[in-house]
């Protein structure tokens, strides 16, 4: 299944120092999950327009199952930790693959 998520932080938060930290997040997370994360993608938006978002995970799972393993695990509940103060939209979207 995709799992993806898009989010848009507040100005200035999602620097180069952000992107590298999501994107080492996510590759640690698929080596965690090598059973349930089949493919990951951390996409930085690169056009500044009021309806944008700041980044796009996109995820292939495994499975439906896969989903509440990656979402509970430490890794992922430390990252939302650190920046879910600083997300002012989020939406996400899952779909068979």
């Amino acid at each position: 299944m995709r799992h993806i998520v898009m989010m848009r932080l507040k100005p200035g938060i999602f620097d180069e120092a952000a992107e590298a930290e999501y994107r080492e997040t996510f590759d640690a997370l698929r080596e965690a999950l090598p059973e349930d994360i089949l493919g990951v993608r951390v996409i930085r938006n690169i056009v500044d327009r009021p309806q944008n978002m700041t980044v796009m995970i996109e995820m292939q799972l495994r499975e439906e199952a896969s989903l509440p393993r990656y979402l509970n695990h430490p890794l992922h509940q430390a990252i939302g930790k650190k920046y879910n103060p600083f997300v002012e939209a989020i939406a996400s979207f899952d779909a068979p693959d």
